[in-house]
């Protein structure tokens, strides 16, 4: 039985566009042959064959001060309501 084939679209910048056809080159493919083992690769592990994450600088990072992160600290120790003891104590069922 043949396999219906479809197109998949998308825009990209023209520096993108040249780097990715001079990298699937250089690799001996062209870039539809990378797209498609990309396609492969994403479908066959359920989502990214890679770790995909935001660079994260200093600059967007809060920083406790130290007596900050002490009463911090303190508060994960103190008495737990006993509404969250509550919460905390219950059975859950899962049902379909």
């Amino acid at each position: 039985m043949a396999t219906t084939m479809t197109s998949l679209n998308t825009k990209l910048s023209a520096e993108e566009k040249e780097a990715f056809v001079r990298n699937t080159a250089a690799l001996g493919l062209t870039p539809s042959a990378a797209i498609k083992v990309f396609v492969h690769m994403f479908n066959e592990c359920g989502g990214f064959p890679f770790e995909v994450r935001r660079k994260v600088s200093d600059e967007s990072v809060t920083y406790l001060s130290a007596d900050d992160y002490a009463r911090f600290a303190s508060a994960l120790d103190s008495a737990v309501p006993a509404a969250t003891h509550e919460l905390l104590d219950r059975e859950f069922s899962w049902e379909d």
